[in-house]
């Protein structure tokens, strides 16, 4: 396959897809992470208002506020690391069709070269093997790049949701 065969430009176009595809991704995961800071500041600043306010009264510091506090953080992590977990399934398939691609390139490869009869088709079996590769490595990194950031917005979604309601709720009680 040269560089500029139709397949081969087929491919680098799927690539170039993926890649516009995975920036949209990032793109719309730094937006989350974005709001979630804003969010958490917002939320850090009224619980910390109110716990300066509750020092020295040991009513005041039975706030539910307070309790719900860890509970929150608790069930945000283990949200956020189910929806990890879930995701983990798109590395596990990059990570195997990138080999699987690889060792049927590689069984073809072979198979061509035992069957060369000159220096100079050995020379083109390496080179279309060469392409090959490159090729299969571009997609599989960029399989694994979106797979990644994917993961990553999982395991943020849960956490943002709760940062920015807590935001609002509190910005409403206190605003």
């Amino acid at each position: 396959m040269m560089i500029a065969s139709p397949r081969a430009v087929a491919a680098h176009r799927r690539n170039i897809d993926l890649l516009v595809s995975t920036g949209q991704d990032l793109a719309r995961t730094v937006e989350k992470t974005r709001e979630m800071t804003i969010a958490s500041l917002q939320t850090i600043g009224y619980r910390t208002a109110m716990m300066m306010r509750a020092m020295g009264d040991p009513a005041a510091m039975s706030n539910p506020e307070f309790t719900l506090m860890s509970h929150e953080k608790v069930e945000a992590a283990v949200e956020s690391q189910q929806a990890m977990l879930e995701s983990c399934q798109a590395l596990f398939e990059g990570w195997t069709a990138w080999f699987a691609h690889q060792a049927g390139t590689t069984t073809k490869t072979m198979t061509e070269l035992a069957a060369c009869r000159t220096p100079a088709d050995a020379l083109q079996v390496q080179q279309h093997f060469m392409q090959c590769t490159c090729v299969n490595a571009a997609h599989a990194m960029t399989k694994l790049t979106q797979a990644t950031v994917r993961m990553t917005n999982a395991g943020l979604l849960p956490i943002h949701k709760v940062a920015a309601a807590n935001a609002q709720r509190l910005a409403r009680e206190h605003g």
